[in-house]
């Protein structure tokens, strides 16, 4: 299992995919299995479009102030 934070600092600047195992007391993803991680989240969103389980895809790096980030399921 990897925690969040971790992941954040191995893999900078990329989209994660993560299985989740843990959630902290207000919900937010703690802890899981690595499943992907890239550039492309487009990618990592179509891995999971027929998977059952509790997915969690962010980020690790800054969203810049004219960045939008869009997500669709």
């Amino acid at each position: 299992m990897k925690k969040v934070a971790d992941l954040k600092h191995q893999y900078p600047n990329e989209w994660i995919l993560l299985a989740v195992k843990e959630k902290d007391a207000l919900g937010v993803p703690v802890e899981g299995r690595l499943l992907d991680h890239g550039q492309d989240a487009e990618t990592l969103w179509s891995k999971i479009a027929e998977r059952q389980g509790q997915f969690y895809i962010f980020y690790t790096g800054e969203i810049l102030k004219d960045m939008a980030v869009i997500f669709h399921a």
